[in-house]
């Protein structure tokens, strides 16, 4: 167990059309472009803080999976309930439709095959089966979320039990939960496939020989001056750490 406290986790997912990808985030999901840098893009909400970002990977470099992705389905959760309406006013292809508790929730397929589930639940089980949302009026000023959090993803792994153990030891359970699945591309370099190839996990406070010796093995890289520590999972997703404060620039293949 370490004693790093997790602010947020942010997946990197590999796309193949990033334009095709980013009309998709923006207009279905709502969300809004904070930064766009070479292949790099990145979301947020009206806070201006990462929450996803997308990376550009042509099919010389990558291609689409076989079988199931590594990355099973992101759940969002929304900071204000009835934005989802304005979303669903849209009319975007939904592939579920629920009502919870606090407000309507829906599911999506992304261009590149990634399940999203988009919530303003306290817990998902309060989600029932709808078969039609109400259309609302839309105010002229909604231009997206004012704010989301990936509350957390799940991952399809050939041995939950294995990779149960490294996320524990990184504080990692409440954030990724795993799935058991079989597939050859469950087990690819994370720069094969266009899937998610990595997890950025922001810490409020970062003791990165405690979080070093939890992972042991799983250990890639460790910068010099202690500012961010990389890692990798038993299907080579890669695991960035670093702390909140002076965040540092991640480069990814050029």
């Amino acid at each position: 167990m370490t004693i790093n406290q997790i602010v947020r986790v942010i997946p990197v997912l590999k796309v193949n059309n990033r334009n095709v990808n980013q009309d998709f985030y923006e207009e279905t999901l709502g969300m809004k472009v904070l930064v766009e840098e070479g292949a790099l893009l990145s979301l947020g909400d009206a806070s201006n803080v990462e929450k996803i970002v997308l990376e550009e990977s042509p099919s010389m470099r990558s291609r689409k999976v076989e079988g199931p992705k590594k990355l099973k389905r992101i759940v969002v959760k929304v900071g204000e309930a009835q934005e989802i309406d304005y979303l669903l006013a849209r009319k975007p292809q939904t592939t579920a439709l629920y009502q919870g508790a606090n407000g309507r929730a829906f599911e999506v397929v992304s261009p590149q095959g990634d399940r999203i589930l988009v919530h303003a639940e306290e817990e998902l089980e309060s989600l029932e089966p709808l078969e039609e949302a109400p259309l609302v009026v839309v105010p002229d000023d909604f231009t997206g979320l004012t704010a989301f959090e990936v509350a957390f993803l799940e991952v399809n792994v050939l041995d939950p039990a294995q990779a149960k153990k490294l996320y524990e030891a990184a504080d990692l359970t409440g954030f990724v939960h795993v799935k058991e699945a079989q597939g050859e591309d469950l087990q690819l370099e994370n720069n094969v496939t266009w899937d998610l190839s990595t997890i950025k996990v922001e810490l409020a406070a970062f003791d990165v020989e405690a979080l070093r010796e939890s992972l042991g093995d799983a250990v890639e890289f460790v910068h010099r001056k202690g500012s961010f520590m990389i890692a990798k999972d038993t299907s080579r997703i890669e695991l960035w750490f670093e702390g909140k404060q002076g965040r540092v620039h991640i480069s990814y293949e050029p």
